[in-house]
Protein backbone atom coordinates (compact mmCIF):
# COMPACT_ATOMS: atom_id res chain seq x y z
CA UNK A 1 0.00 0.00 0.00
CA UNK A 2 2.84 2.23 1.17
CA UNK A 3 4.88 1.85 -2.59
CA UNK A 4 1.75 2.59 -4.40
CA UNK A 5 1.33 5.79 -2.48
CA UNK A 6 5.13 6.56 -3.13
CA UNK A 7 4.77 6.13 -6.73
CA UNK A 8 1.52 7.66 -6.89
CA UNK A 9 3.61 10.55 -5.63
CA UNK A 10 6.57 10.85 -7.89
CA UNK A 11 4.59 9.84 -10.96
CA UNK A 12 2.13 13.19 -9.82
CA UNK A 13 5.53 15.01 -9.02
CA UNK A 14 6.60 14.62 -12.35
CA UNK A 15 3.61 14.99 -14.00
CA UNK A 16 2.84 18.76 -12.64
CA UNK A 17 6.90 19.85 -12.82
CA UNK A 18 6.90 19.48 -16.59
CA UNK A 19 3.37 20.50 -17.91
CA UNK A 20 2.68 23.40 -15.47
CA UNK A 21 5.96 24.88 -16.15
CA UNK A 22 5.63 25.68 -19.82
CA UNK A 23 2.21 26.87 -19.23
CA UNK A 24 1.89 28.82 -16.12
CA UNK A 25 -0.46 31.84 -16.69
CA UNK A 26 -3.65 33.39 -15.51
CA UNK A 27 -6.04 31.31 -17.67
CA UNK A 28 -8.57 33.54 -18.90
CA UNK A 29 -6.79 36.70 -18.13
CA UNK A 30 -7.81 38.02 -21.82
CA UNK A 31 -11.00 38.45 -20.44
CA UNK A 32 -10.38 40.51 -17.91
CA UNK A 33 -7.20 42.36 -19.85
CA UNK A 34 -6.13 43.71 -23.04
CA UNK A 35 -2.50 44.05 -23.69
CA UNK A 36 -0.61 46.20 -26.65
CA UNK A 37 3.20 45.85 -27.38
CA UNK A 38 5.87 46.25 -29.20
CA UNK A 39 9.77 45.87 -29.75
CA UNK A 40 12.08 48.53 -29.00
CA UNK A 41 14.93 50.16 -27.45
CA UNK A 42 15.66 51.81 -24.00
CA UNK A 43 19.53 53.22 -23.22
CA UNK A 44 20.78 50.88 -26.29
CA UNK A 45 19.42 47.84 -24.48
CA UNK A 46 16.10 45.81 -25.91
CA UNK A 47 13.10 46.26 -24.03
CA UNK A 48 9.06 45.30 -24.97
CA UNK A 49 6.60 48.58 -24.03
CA UNK A 50 3.51 48.32 -23.83
CA UNK A 51 0.04 49.25 -22.47
CA UNK A 52 -2.35 47.27 -20.07
CA UNK A 53 -6.21 47.92 -20.59
CA UNK A 54 -8.12 46.44 -17.42
CA UNK A 55 -11.41 45.63 -18.88
CA UNK A 56 -13.13 44.20 -15.78
CA UNK A 57 -14.75 46.37 -12.95
CA UNK A 58 -12.17 46.01 -10.45
CA UNK A 59 -8.39 47.29 -9.78
CA UNK A 60 -6.06 45.38 -10.47
CA UNK A 61 -2.61 45.44 -8.58
CA UNK A 62 1.10 43.22 -8.27
CA UNK A 63 0.80 42.87 -12.19
CA UNK A 64 3.35 40.27 -13.80
CA UNK A 65 3.75 39.52 -17.37
CA UNK A 66 5.54 37.42 -19.65
CA UNK A 67 7.47 38.22 -22.34
CA UNK A 68 8.31 35.31 -25.04
CA UNK A 69 10.79 36.28 -27.57
CA UNK A 70 10.10 34.53 -31.01
CA UNK A 71 12.17 33.43 -33.79
CA UNK A 72 11.57 33.49 -37.07
CA UNK A 73 9.78 30.80 -37.16
CA UNK A 74 7.41 31.61 -34.38
CA UNK A 75 9.75 29.76 -31.81
CA UNK A 76 10.29 30.59 -28.18
CA UNK A 77 14.20 31.65 -28.07
CA UNK A 78 14.11 33.12 -24.53
CA UNK A 79 11.38 34.05 -21.78
CA UNK A 80 11.33 37.58 -19.27
CA UNK A 81 9.44 38.36 -16.81
CA UNK A 82 8.43 42.26 -15.87
CA UNK A 83 6.02 43.87 -13.54
CA UNK A 84 3.17 46.53 -14.44
CA UNK A 85 3.56 49.75 -11.42
CA UNK A 86 1.21 50.50 -9.37
CA UNK A 87 -2.35 50.11 -9.95
CA UNK A 88 -4.91 49.57 -12.95
CA UNK A 89 -8.51 50.75 -11.93
CA UNK A 90 -11.30 49.50 -14.49
CA UNK A 91 -11.26 51.29 -17.66
CA UNK A 92 -7.94 52.57 -17.28
CA UNK A 93 -4.08 51.23 -19.03
CA UNK A 94 -0.92 51.22 -17.73
CA UNK A 95 2.54 51.73 -19.18
CA UNK A 96 4.84 48.78 -19.20
CA UNK A 97 8.98 48.16 -20.10
CA UNK A 98 10.10 44.43 -19.85
CA UNK A 99 14.12 44.26 -20.54
CA UNK A 100 14.67 41.48 -22.77
CA UNK A 101 18.15 39.32 -23.68
CA UNK A 102 17.97 40.20 -27.25
CA UNK A 103 16.00 41.83 -29.89
CA UNK A 104 13.93 39.33 -31.30
CA UNK A 105 11.36 38.87 -34.50
CA UNK A 106 8.51 38.74 -32.63
CA UNK A 107 7.06 39.02 -28.71
CA UNK A 108 4.46 37.32 -27.11
CA UNK A 109 3.02 38.88 -23.77
CA UNK A 110 0.77 37.34 -21.56
CA UNK A 111 -0.53 38.20 -18.02
CA UNK A 112 1.01 35.65 -15.24
CA UNK A 113 -0.61 36.85 -12.40
CA UNK A 114 -2.51 39.88 -10.44
CA UNK A 115 -4.16 40.53 -7.76
CA UNK A 116 -7.93 41.83 -7.09
CA UNK A 117 -8.45 44.96 -5.25
CA UNK A 118 -12.13 45.10 -3.57
CA UNK A 119 -13.97 48.17 -2.63
CA UNK A 120 -12.92 49.27 1.12
CA UNK A 121 -9.36 47.71 0.26
CA UNK A 122 -7.87 50.65 -1.09
CA UNK A 123 -10.02 51.49 -3.85
CA UNK A 124 -12.08 54.78 -4.40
Amino acid sequence: MNRILVIGALLALALSSTAWAENYAVYGADQFFKLDWEGGQRNGRPIVRGYIFNDWGAAAKDLRLRVESLGPSGEVVSTSIGYVAGMVTPGMRAYFEVPVPGAAAAYRVTVLSFEWLQRGKGVL
